[in-house]
């Protein structure tokens, strides 16, 4: 089999390294390809790609150039944001490659991600499943980002420190300038009154809001969501996703003892597909970020909805 491989060697102070070592030995049998900058240089045969300027914009030639060699799988190496990333550019090169990720970076608990180093299946021996997605659109209509796992609203996401510590970052710096800065995060997603609406009827807060996530809703899988509970178990429903909202940051290193040695107040929205949930006025700092990845909000604004079956992930066959 044809396989491309992709790895974010800055993915978990450098656990991707070893996963390209180990990934090498157990699909020899396999034709590899990978591409200059992104693991490439660790692989039997590497591709130079284009370099331009930013690092979004290097991934996205790097798997562009993995796709022109027409490889049967991609292989994701790093955590939810890689994995994502490459997700996000199978979408908008129209391909139908799926797509394998291998945990090596801060959470991987996402859908994609499914597997470790340590824990390497036989590609021929998988099954394709087809993954939806929350999808971020700015005030026009035009798309940001997919969110696979969670899409979090707000000012800060969680990063991997070069001592591997997990810390808060500031979002806009490395959206805007490709910066990591601590940060943490604000207590008002909103700059003035919150305006929020949901297929254009108006939703009032019942408390001031510090963060918001929305997630897809899989019934026979909780594990890695921004939140858990009985509203999202939904089998055999219309829902096919849920937002929380909540006055203290979900998502967040931040010392916070609500929900542990006291109530952590929040609301939490169904929605189906067909739904558009809406937030206008925010903060300047204020992202969307997509598994982990920040992405601007033009114009203060960002509508949420869920789209069906938009990537194929590979999977365990089970019985």
């Amino acid at each position: 089999m044809k396989i491309a491989v992709f790895a974010n060697m800055n993915a978990g102070g450098g656990k991707a390294a070893a996963a390209l070592t180990k990934i090498c030995k157990a699909w020899s049998s396999h034709e590899l390809y990978g591409a200059a900058g992104f693991g490439g240089e660790k692989l039997p045969r590497c591709l130079v790609p284009e370099k331009p300027a930013g690092y979004v914009p290097r991934l996205n030639a790097a798997i562009r150039a993995l796709l022109s060699v027409r490889p049967k799988l991609l292989v994701a190496v790093g955590g939810d944001g890689a994995a994502a990333y490459a997700a996000e550019c199978l979408i908008r090169e129209g391909s139908t490659v799926p797509i394998l990720g291998i945990g090596a970076g801060t959470a991987n608990v996402g859908p994609i991600v499914s597997f470790t180093a340590n824990d390497l299946p036989d590609p021929e021996s998988l099954k394709r499943v087809r993954l939806g997605a929350v999808e971020a659109l700015d005030a026009e209509g035009r798309h940001i980002a997919y969110a696979f796992n969670d899409l979090v609203i707000g000012n800060t996401f969680l990063g991997t420190a070069a001592d591997g510590s997990m810390k808060t970052y500031a979002a806009r710096a490395l959206a805007e300038r490709g910066e990591t800065v601590e940060e943490v995060p604000v207590k008002d997603l909103f700059r003035g009154a919150p305006s929020v609406s949901l297929d254009g009827k108006s939703l009032e807060l019942p408390f001031t809001a510090a963060q918001l996530a929305a997630c897809p809703i899989a019934p026979d899988n909780f594990y890695g969501r921004t939140y858990t509970g009985i509203l999202c178990y939904t089998k055999d429903s219309s829902f096919t996703a849920a937002a929380y909202v909540s006055p203290h940051p979900v998502v967040s290193m931040e010392d916070d003892d609500s929900g542990i040695s006291s109530w952590r107040p929040g609301a939490q929205l169904l929605f189906t597909e067909e739904s558009r949930l809406r937030l206008d006025n925010l903060n300047d700092d204020v992202c969307a970020v997509a598994d982990g990845n920040p992405y601007l909000l033009p114009e203060g604004s960002v509508t949420l909805h869920y789209v069906p079956d938009v990537i194929r992930v590979l999977k365990r066959s089970t019985l």
